[in-house]
């Protein structure tokens, strides 16, 4: 177990807080890898080291550290660890936010598939209107505007 000051000199920082940062940063991810101490000291599982060197790559070649952030967790919920990395409480929730999205995506598709079917036949009635003999074609709607004008 790796405490906050060690930390520092591993990930090559300056001062204590921004170890701090980073921990508090990808804090979800790491939750599984932390620990408290005597006189409740923070400390840091070696697989929690490798997670927080991850995120300091990232910042070193040039993203923000949230950027880095989102990174390292999107890397560890598409590898499967989302399930030990979340809480027992929080799991249900995070299932039924993805399957209220995916109702929303379905629902979304369908209506587009709908407006789609719906212009269709909307400019299919307007090209007959336009093509027949016996309906001249209209004026558009300003034309009778210009005879109510009086000018002089």
């Amino acid at each position: 177990m790796h405490t906050i000051s060690s930390l520092r000199k591993t990930l090559g920082l300056a001062t204590t807080n921004q170890v701090r940062n980073r921990i508090d940063s990808i804090r979800d991810v790491l939750a599984p890898n932390l620990r408290r101490g005597p006189n409740n000291q923070l400390l840091v599982s070696d697989e929690g080291v490798a997670l927080l060197r991850q995120l300091q790559e990232l910042y070193d070649s040039g993203l923000r550290m949230t950027e880095a952030s989102e990174v390292i967790k999107a890397k560890s919920y598409s590898a499967g660890m989302s399930d030990v990395l979340v809480s027992p409480g929080s799991a249900p929730i995070r299932t039924t936010q993805q399957e209220g999205t995916q109702r929303l995506i379905r629902s979304l598709q369908d209506e587009i598939a709908f407006l789609r079917h719906r212009v269709a036949i909307l400019e299919d009635r307007l090209s007959h209107e336009t093509d027949s003999a016996d309906n001249p074609k209209r004026e558009p709607w300003w034309a009778r505007l210009g005879e109510d004008v009086d000018v002089a």
